[in-house]
């Protein structure tokens, strides 16, 4: 205690226990940490009054599910980290006797402050036991229109130079590959990026996507892309403190996007079956990659529902890889991740509830 007020002294401990992604946020009101006075809080709380600790700590672990938001418990605490590599933490103090209000502080620790704040606003409506419109709500039909959008008057100059553009992100691949070969994080990063971009149809063009899938997933002799990638995959045993944890997850999730984005392309154009059978690199290196990343869904719930959609794309586009997929007992790695994404992870629970109605 404080020899000058009598009041318990306060202070915030700096050490994570590390608790498994899998256990519950269980939070007792008489648990929580009283606010000390003039505490500076973040301007990102509330206080939320008549409700129990562990009411609103479940409606921040559902909102958090819903939203596919990565989250580690330690008792009053949560660290979380987005999809899109946001990487807060939520922590509880009680604001008065009996932990009421329950005060609710959510500080953002690394990461793009408008994605922070869209997850921000989410969670403590939550925790209010508000619904809103966040990320999670299914977006809205578009309108109706008289013509396709691709006739619009207004398209036809940029849809002219759709072949310069798919020539553009052609040339770009020469300048990731180069970068993916820099020692320094943000330009690997930066490089994994610009190709996840390059393969999404929505965020580039389908032409232009389809165009760098090809030169990325079915290979190219005159660039190491695709294994680059791949090796990005790998888990690097002697990343032992934080900052090399960080980097690693970040590249990872990158990396499992990237063949996702690019193997979909490549299924849905059905150039995927042709060179799983004739390319032995599909079955030797890349079926096992994503059923390593699969079985790790605890910890890495984003590059796992990753792994899960390059698995569908896979799956769906060749007998072979099929089949050697369920010889390596993967119901029961399915089965796992499914269960862990009901309660954690939708985006999780989505894609591995496809491959289990695939698989059977």
């Amino acid at each position: 205690a404080d020899p000058a007020t009598g009041r318990a002294s306060f202070e915030v401990k700096q050490e994570w226990s590390g608790l498994t992604a899998s256990s519950a946020w269980d939070v007792k009101g008489e648990v929580l940490d009283m606010l000390p006075e003039d505490f500076p809080l973040e301007r990102t709380h509330r206080y939320i009054s008549g409700v129990q600790a562990s009411v609103v700590a479940a409606r921040i672990s559902e909102s958090l599910r819903s939203h596919s938001i990565e989250a580690e418990f330690d008792c009053q605490k949560a660290k979380c980290k987005t999809q899109d590599y946001v990487s807060f933490r939520i922590r509880l103090y009680a604001g008065g006797e009996n932990a009421d209000p329950v005060i609710v502080e959510v500080q953002r620790r690394c990461g793009p402050v408008s994605s922070f704040m869209v997850s921000c606003r989410a969670i403590l409506d939550a925790a209010e036991g508000k619904v809103g419109h966040h990320a999670s709500t299914p977006n809205k039909k578009i309108p109706a229109v008289a013509k396709s959008v691709r006739q619009m008057k207004c398209l036809q100059s940029v849809l002219a130079k759709q072949e310069v553009l798919v020539d553009d992100c052609i040339a770009d691949l020469g300048r990731i590959a180069s970068l993916l070969k820099s020692d320094r994080f943000d330009q690997n990063v930066l490089a994994m990026e610009n190709l996840c971009c390059l393969t999404d149809p929505i965020r580039s063009s389908g032409a232009a996507a389809l165009r760098v899938s090809k030169c990325v997933i079915l290979g190219d002799e005159h660039s190491e892309i695709r294994e680059e990638v791949r090796a990005l995959t790998e888990r690097d045993v002697f990343d032992r403190d934080e900052v090399s944890r960080h980097h690693s997850h970040q590249l990872r999730q990158l990396a499992h996007v990237t063949f996702a984005n690019t193997l979909s392309m490549c299924s849905k154009s059905g150039h995927l079956a042709t060179a799983i059978k004739d390319q032995k690199w599909f079955h030797e290196f890349l079926i096992p990659t994503l059923l390593d990343e699969l079985k790790l869904a605890k910890v890495s719930p984003c590059s796992a529902s990753a792994a899960s959609r390059s698995l569908f794309s896979v799956m769906t586009s060749s007998e072979s890889a099929l089949r050697q997929i369920l010889e390596q007992d993967v119901m029961e790695t399915l089965k796992m991740a499914n269960e862990f994404g009901r309660a954690r992870h939708a985006l999780l629970f989505n894609d591995t509830a496809r491959l289990l109605k695939l698989c059977q």
